[in-house]
């Protein structure tokens, strides 16, 4: 087994286990928590993917994104653009589902963005995202 395909195994080991952390969080209702493990199985699942095609990336956003695009656009016909979404989408809840941020001169916490509502968007999009990949 090469170096890539045993760093594509662990990601894919470690966004089956935040998977299970976004199931958790449900649970208790945290859904800022929710959302962020959703976003990170998505992430890691991609990086997964990029590891296979010898492809390493160390951050997510544009550069994930980018990165994907760049090895997949011609690779995945329909998936290609749930990927692309699933990122796009995902990624804004990366910080927001973690940290206070200052908003038009108020200051709001995770919990007054992240809310049941959009944790349930999140979570409809990661389903998606791993649907198509027959992951779940």
């Amino acid at each position: 087994m090469s170096v890539f395909e045993k760093f594509a195994k662990k990601y894919f080991e470690e966004a089956l286990k935040d998977l299970e952390r976004c199931r958790r969080a449900l649970a208790f209702n945290d859904y800022p928590q929710a959302a962020f493990y959703a976003q990170q199985c998505v992430e890691k699942c991609v990086k997964a993917l990029l590891e296979i095609r010898q492809r390493v990336v160390y951050n997510h956003g544009p550069e994930l994104i980018t990165a994907f695009y760049e090895v997949f656009k011609d690779k995945l016909g329909e998936g290609f653009n749930i990927v692309v979404e699933a990122l796009e989408y995902l990624t804004e809840y990366y910080a927001r589902a973690r940290y206070p941020f200052l908003l038009r001169g108020e200051i709001f916490g995770p919990e007054d963005i992240v809310t049941k509502e959009v944790t349930k968007k999140v979570v409809e999009v990661t389903r998606n995202y791993l649907r198509g990949r027959d992951i779940i």
